[in-house]
């Protein structure tokens, strides 16, 4: 059956349009490759950048990504330094002449921002903005940084950052599929660097905590200082009367008496003895850089009683040691345990201004090492119970608390990974339990 004129001329025309439908078909399939291409390297950085959360690392690897991928000669991030305001700040670049700085910046109350909500954060080529907002400082700096594209990294409606692009190195334009690429990168870095700069934040707050927690610690040892310094005081003065009465006799002593060897050398122990008060006032006192290692507890509480000794005489106090034999070394500091000790027996004193009693006790299971101090005080108000480990929270009338003392003794335990309890007793008083942990090689008993 012979073809109509009409059938021939179609024939004719679909073949010369052959070659065209073919390369738009080529074009169409390299650009799906592409596209293909871009959101298996978004997944990819998205999934490395996940794990990092160092701001400068982040910045670093997204503006390779851009170079590489889009093929361009630079590219640039500014972002906002801090949560208080918007302001953007020039905080990386390659392949440009312009050196970050803190006085490259877009202020927030740009009309930038505002372009960027009108048009839904979309990417806007420098040509858009310069049209739509005019020739004012921000399109000056856009101008620095060689920006052929401007990609909003935004964030629950707000802009964080910005994105910078140059021209491509080949010249050629920007597909609508380079631009859909580096709005997801964007959004990507917008949530990463957020999550770093979080991570940062939490990072300071917690160095702050520890200074603030510190410089408690050093106050409540002052306090501590002040309450011991009129016994300490009386401590040293009695050795310095012997002193004083044997260098009399000393004196006195003939020439040829066997005395004076002997007045001498008690001399020589009560100097001594002064200098080894004056040692432990320094060792507990003295800010210093407390260091963790393997320690003997029972040493540490005996050291705390014998510089306790001459205030719980004063105070008409008994305290009692029954810590169990051969107890096993822990991980910590002496110095900072010395202190929790030294705190709960001034603690139990203040509180039986009539005399009384304590007993440190004390048991190990196989990870744990409890120590116990308990009073035959009054005991905590129970309304109390929950509020003792608070700063500045006192009972005590008068002046004579600071309310430190029990807070800097919580903060110290949970530094040394334990734990610190107190319950009344009955027929006694307050029961401080302080819980350790044991080292590996201990733990197994």
């Amino acid at each position: 059956m012979a073809k109509s004129p009409r059938q021939e001329f179609r024939g004719k025309a679909d073949a010369q349009n052959l070659p065209t439908r073919l390369e738009e078909l080529t074009e169409t399939n390299k650009r799906l490759k592409r596209k293909i291409f871009d959101l298996y390297t978004v997944f990819e950085i998205s999934k490395h950048l996940s794990s990092v959360l160092d701001t400068p690392t982040l910045l670093d690897g997204i503006i390779l990504t851009c170079i590489g991928q889009m093929g361009v000669n630079g590219a640039a991030v500014l972002i906002a330094k801090n949560h208080h305001n918007d302001d953007l700040t020039l905080a990386k670049q390659k392949g440009l002449s312009i050196e970050p700085a803190d006085d490259k910046f877009i202020p927030e109350n740009s009309p930038i921002f505002e372009l960027f909500r009108t048009v839904h954060f979309k990417p806007l080529s420098y040509g858009e903005i310069l049209h739509q907002i005019g020739d004012i400082d921000e399109v000056h700096l856009l101008r620095q940084i060689e920006c052929e594209y401007l990609i909003p990294m935004s964030l629950q409606n707000r802009v964080r950052g910005l994105l910078s692009v140059t021209r491509k190195i080949s010249g050629t334009a920007f597909y609508d599929d380079d631009l859909e690429f580096l709005a997801i990168l964007a959004n990507q870095l917008s949530v990463t660097v957020e999550n770093a700069r979080l991570f940062e934040s939490e990072k300071e707050a917690l160095e702050q905590l520890r200074t603030a927690q510190s410089q408690l610690v050093q106050a409540e040892k002052l306090a501590a200082l002040g309450q011991l310094s009129a016994r300490v005081a009386h401590e040293v003065n009695n050795p310095l009367g012997i002193i004083k009465n044997y260098l009399l006799l000393a004196r006195e002593a003939s020439p040829s008496s066997n005395n004076a060897g002997e007045y001498l050398q008690i001399v020589t122990e009560e100097v001594d003895r002064i200098a080894g008060i004056v040692r432990q006032l320094l060792d507990l006192f003295r800010p210093r850089e407390d260091v963790f290692a393997e320690i003997d507890i029972e040493a540490v509480v005996d050291e705390t009683l014998l510089l306790l000794s001459h205030h719980a005489q004063a105070c008409k106090v008994k305290i009692e040691k029954q810590l169990p034999p051969g107890l096993p070394l822990i991980w910590g500091s002496a110095e900072q345990l010395k202190q929790v000790f030294l705190n709960l027996l001034i603690n139990s004193c203040d509180f039986m201004p009539e005399g009384g009693r304590i007993l440190i006790d004390g048991e190990r299971n196989e990870k744990e090492l409890i120590v116990r101090v308990t009073d035959w005080g009054p005991g905590v108000p129970p309304e109390n119970l929950t509020q003792i480990w608070e700063p500045f929270f006192t009972t005590k009338t008068g002046g004579r608390g600071t309310g430190l003392g029990l807070s800097v003794c919580y903060g110290i335990i949970k530094s040394h990974r334990g734990e610190i309890t107190v319950t009344n007793v009955s027929g006694a008083g307050a029961r401080f339990a302080i819980t350790l942990p044991l080292r590996g090689d201990h733990a197994a008993g």
